[in-house]
């Protein structure tokens, strides 16, 4: 066994953290909280999953990361992220300053900013565009709390921040 990627998963809008470790011979051991299975490749694009006392032929949907799976005949939605992929947009969901009250956005993590959308004495609506940041090789827009007037812009394009740096201020309505 080599390579051990980690990963979230949601299944039907339930969590569950899974590592991946690939075998030599092509097929991989997952370990779902703390479970682990052997899974193989099976005929028409399914996967043979097996835990220790049972084993189930799962069918994805064809396509690098599948968002929909079938096991004994029921539907499944699922959500694959890399371990820092979810941290990433947990990060962002916070940096939001989401709820009640938020008036701020502070750069989820390290990086650069690369476009400012707004600017100071700007009204804006929830949810709208304010700032781009790329952080992990990926450019990551920064969306408006709430509804209200753009109080301050922290940074420049092209500045270089720190996670938790503040990067706008806002003043919202009530």
């Amino acid at each position: 066994m080599t390579d051990r990627k980690s990963f979230a998963v949601e299944v039907d809008g339930h969590a569950h953290a899974a590592a991946v470790t690939l075998a030599d011979d092509g097929g991989a051991q997952v370990e779902v909280d703390g479970e682990v299975f052997e899974v193989r490749a099976a005929p028409d694009g399914a996967v043979l999953v097996r835990a220790a006392d049972r084993q189930h032929l799962v069918s994805p949907d064809p396509q690098p990361r599948p968002t929909h799976a079938t096991l004994a005949g029921c539907g499944h939605t699922l959500t694959i992220r890399t371990a820092q992929e979810a941290a990433l947009a947990a990060a962002l969901s916070a940096g939001a300053g989401a709820g009640a009250g938020a008036s701020k956005i502070t750069a989820p993590m390290p990086g650069r900013v690369v476009k400012i959308l707004v600017a100071a004495g700007e009204a804006v609506e929830q949810g709208a565009p304010v700032i781009i940041v790329e952080a992990m090789k990926m450019e990551n827009e920064m969306y408006a709390p709430g509804a209200g007037v753009v109080r301050t812009i922290a940074v420049a394009e092209g500045d270089t921040v720190d996670g938790g740096q503040l990067l706008c201020e806002f003043d919202l309505n009530a």
